[in-house]
């Protein structure tokens, strides 16, 4: 889910009469070569660059995206050129929001794959965008579900556990293997102690707090943090992890 690189490059044609933006997949020497055909048969140059880099295409909030856009709003761009459509939005929503958003600035969109991306390619866009993260989706369970029948831990972080990197016969990472990180072990241990001594939650939280001991995350505890949900089984007091169980499908 997450692209390698999102690159925008605004480009503008010799006399003014309109300005492009490109958006890059890998590089942006590699993407500016690839779509310099189709810039100069617009009669665009290039005049400024926003990059992305290890951003998903699934978030709206991309710095570049907002650079892109804020330019648009502010008519500095009529033409954007980008490899393909799936480089600037890959969300269904977003890729509809898109199709609105440009055409009321009077902004059109070509990339080399789609060519002139007018209202119905962003409608198929959008559509396929869809069908293709349910797949994801649909893919990423089944591999987690493989990961726990397997004994391995699904994903996400679990505090006083770390990662285990190893690797199987064919040089592939072995997902989901944790060991017990003894430091953190042994403050989950004192957190259980504290609980079954009659310490609340919020106790917890600020005595941790008060010996300066930092959260899962980095920061401070919180209650929720100690207590959790126990129908979601999240938390370290419910979470069954801390038993030696894994659960799935909860």
């Amino acid at each position: 889910m997450v692209d390698a690189r999102l690159d925008f490059v605004f480009l503008s044609p010799p006399h003014g009469h309109h300005s492009t933006a490109l958006q890059t997949a890998t590089s942006s020497d590699d993407q500016v070569a690839a779509c310099a055909p189709l810039v100069n048969l617009l009669g665009g140059r290039v005049v400024a660059t926003w990059l992305d880099p290890e951003i998903s295409g699934y978030r709206r909030d991309r710095p570049g995206l907002r650079g892109l856009l804020a330019a648009v709003e502010a008519g500095e761009v009529d033409l954007i050129v980008c490899e393909s459509l799936d480089r600037l939005a890959r969300d269904a929503e977003d890729v509809a929001w898109l199709g609105k958003k440009l055409p009321y600035h009077r902004v059109q969109l070509h990339t080399i794959s789609e060519g002139r991306v007018d209202e119905i390619k962003f409608a198929v866009a959008g559509l396929m965008g869809a069908i293709f993260l349910k797949h994801l989706v649909d893919k990423t369970l089944r591999g987690m579900e493989a990961a726990v029948l397997a004994g391995r831990f699904p994903g996400g972080r679990a505090y006083g556990y770390k990662r285990v990197i190893q690797l199987d016969a064919k040089g592939e990472l072995v997902r989901g293997l944790l060991a017990i990180d003894e430091a953190k072990a042994d403050m989950v241990r004192q957190i259980y102690k504290w609980f079954a001594g009659g310490l609340s939650s919020v106790d917890i939280a600020t005595r941790l707090n008060a010996e300066g001991i930092p959260a899962p995350r980095g920061g401070e505890w919180n209650a929720s943090t100690i207590r959790g949900d126990h129908k979601k089984l999240v938390g370290i007091l419910n979470n069954p992890l801390y038993t030696g169980r894994l659960v799935w499908k909860r």
